[in-house]
């Protein structure tokens, strides 16, 4: 069709120019074209059909936060490997360059010649024996470098202790990205349990409005057979109104969750997330019991804890080593313009130097060993912070479980209600149609059952969202 109306537009609007110009016209308007559909195809909502699965994925992919946790890991493992660098030789050079105005001379040239005047040699000869540049050296250009090399021999277990805690580092980023990850899987259900929640409830909130219509209908038909009052008619109508209200706040509301849940997954916030068929549970199951010892095993902030402990006993080591010994080896070729190894001469020359160099930290006031103390005080707070962390994982799996308990059972009685608010609904309506119920007996039916639906509509997600926060207490992985 497109193609169509394409053609019939080139032969009234180009028969005017050459075949030359009609081709060139003809490809400018076929990329204009192309340009426009990519405009409104890039401006158009994204609309895609997703679980929660797919929800967790992308975030893991494309969440922002996530995305920074990855980069702390690379600088981890990029500062472990600068780390072991400490246990190899290190070789340096330096190097200057000076040009001096002036030569340097050793002596006084012409005190010198009137002290052998005084003697009685006459000047001229002093002039022989005594030249202008008598001891004089040509420093006018001076070069120096040197090539050096220090291989640590025995540091007090300094080197040791800071490869450790950079190896512990990286261990603790990793342990801090998975514990991002959790936080941002669990944002992304609860906001998905949200949309879900708000998607039933527009369809309720819809279907109410629906019920609303057909006897605000019904009591129109009444009214003009006199058989309900204006009043009547009024009453249906500001419920009606007050459903719409609803309705539209619903949508309101999905439209916010939607795009709360598109930039947890890291896309637009424009993207359309259409979830697919929900399944929710219809009995909740029953929850397994896990030993605490390895619910510890697995918490991640446990984890996280135990490696700040070997990193408060690496800083201890480090602080113990500022008062040990520590012995390097040194090696150092020099080279020097002008040189002194031979006379003196005015060109490069140098020379290999080897030693040993020996620290010995003797007396600083007791510096060093109250930091040793310090971090010993480092080293048992990781401990007990170790301990309350299991005793909040123990509350919280404790916690978790009385909850999805709770939801459960008030899972099965919103069951119940709802299929009685059903059952009633039914039986109003039938009783409305044959004159038995009045108009507000009928909307207050209709009214418990929205109700009714809205409760089990927030029970089944409490039972969803209780279950998903179990399964993270015990420590077990939901993706």
């Amino acid at each position: 069709m497109f193609i169509q109306q394409f053609s019939v537009a080139e032969s009234c609007f180009f028969f005017l120019y050459t075949p030359t110009e009609m081709n060139r016209l003809r490809a400018f308007a076929l990329y204009f074209a192309i340009v426009l559909c990519m405009i409104v195809c890039n401006a158009t909502p994204i609309c895609n059909t997703v679980t929660l699965d797919s929800c967790r994925m992308w975030a893991l992919r494309y969440n922002k936060t996530l995305q920074i946790a990855h980069e702390t890991v690379e600088q981890s493992a990029c500062l472990r490997r600068a780390a072991r660098g400490a246990y190899l030789p290190a070789i340096d050079f330096a190097g200057a360059y000076f040009y001096n105005q002036k030569p340097t001379r050793l002596v006084d040239v012409d005190n010198l010649r009137s002290a052998i005047s005084q003697l009685g040699v006459s000047a001229s000869w002093a002039s022989v024996f005594i030249p202008d540049d008598f001891l004089e050296l040509d420093t006018r250009q001076v070069a120096i470098g040197a090539v050096t090399l220090a291989q640590p021999i025995y540091m007090g277990g300094k080197i040791l202790a800071m490869n450790d805690m950079a190896a512990n580092a990286e261990l603790l980023a990793h342990s801090q990205r998975n514990l991002t990850e959790i936080e941002v899987i669990t944002a992304v259900d609860d906001v998905y349990w949200l949309v879900v929640s708000l998607e039933h409830k527009l369809q309720l909130a819809q279907s109410f409005v629906s019920l609303l219509e057909n006897l605000h209908n019904d009591m129109t038909d009444l009214i003009n057979e006199g058989l309900a009052t204006q009043s009547d008619g009024l009453a249906v109508s500001v419920a009606k109104n007050e459903a719409d209200v609803m309705l539209t706040k619903a949508e309101n509301g999905l439209v916010s969750a939607r795009m709360m849940l598109a930039q947890l997954c890291g896309m637009p916030i424009y993207t359309v997330f259409e979830l697919r068929d929900v399944v929710f549970f219809q009995e909740p199951p029953m929850l397994a019991s896990y030993a605490m010892s390895g619910i510890y095993s697995r918490r991640e902030e446990v984890q996280s804890l135990r490696i700040l402990s070997r990193m408060a006993h690496a800083q201890q080591r480090l602080a113990l080593s500022a008062m040990l010994p520590s012995v390097a080896l040194v090696g150092m070729y020099s080279l020097s313009l002008p040189n002194l190894y031979n006379g003196f001469k005015t060109s490069f020359d140098g020379m290999f130097s080897v030693g040993v160099m020996v620290h010995i930290p003797i007396f600083h006031w007791g510096t060093d060993y109250y930091r040793y103390k310090a971090a010993r005080s480092v080293v048992t707070i990781a401990n007990i912070e170790i301990e309350a962390a299991k005793d909040r994982i123990a509350l919280q799996v404790n916690e978790a479980r009385h909850r999805y308990n709770e939801a459960g059972a008030i899972y099965k009685m919103c069951v119940k209600n709802s299929e009685q608010a059903e059952l009633n609904l039914r039986n109003a309506q039938y009783a409305f149609d044959e004159g038995v119920y009045t108009y507000t007996q009928l909307l207050a039916a209709q009214t418990a059952w929205r109700e009714a639906s809205s409760e089990l509509i927030d029970a089944r997600v409490a039972v969803s969202v209780a279950y998903d926060s179990y399964t993270r207490a015990v420590g077990l992985p939901l993706y």
